[in-house]
């Protein structure tokens, strides 16, 4: 079995010296042969967008966790999993339990947080029989407006549409007490 790999690559049209903002794009993609084709296909499990590399990472756990759980439940977890039918360990490593490793692995998630902050994206690729799942968060360089709309200033003029006329609201009580109806 293939060994679960973390590559980082630089992109020059993603990444400027001007980048005023940045942002992190995520993906959980799975490949795969199509079944009696030969063609191997790409399909998005799912995307993600934040400004934030820890919650980025956070996100990629939780899904990695999510994909894990629907190949293998994990039998500490599992109703129907009783404790004598427990393996202490497993002989060979599956796809499920590289996910649930990378998960657990705080050495990893420390090293690819520093890799996203200084700006390099990161891929995680975790090979099953027939599949291939790619963890992917890049930077995304984002403008910020030039110019942020402000609201008016008070100038003293009421804001009713209708000049002279009073509001239809009633008005406030004072009494900040809330009286229960009996």
């Amino acid at each position: 079995m293939e060994k679960r790999t973390r590559t980082a690559t630089r992109n020059p049209e993603r990444f400027s010296a001007g980048i005023q903002g940045r942002a992190y794009w995520c993906e959980v993609l799975a490949e795969g042969e199509v079944y009696g084709t030969r063609e191997t296909v790409p399909y998005v499990l799912g995307t993600f967008q934040t400004i934030s590399p820890k919650l980025a990472l956070r996100w990629l756990q939780g899904e990695a966790e999510r994909i894990a759980d629907r190949l293998d439940p994990a039998p500490e977890r599992s109703a129907w999993v009783k404790p004598w039918m427990q393996v202490g360990t497993v002989p060979v490593p599956d796809c499920p339990t590289e996910f649930r490793f990378w998960i657990e692995d705080p050495d990893e998630h420390h090293a690819a947080r520093v890799q996203l902050k200084d700006g390099a994206p990161l891929s995680v690729v975790i090979p099953d029989k027939g599949c291939r799942f790619t963890l992917t968060v890049w930077p995304v360089a984002v403008s910020r407006p030039e110019s942020i709309p402000t609201l008016p200033a008070d100038d003293g003029q009421p804001t009713s549409p209708r000049q002279g006329r009073a509001s239809h609201r009633k008005p406030r009580r004072s009494s900040g007490w809330f009286a229960p109806f009996l």
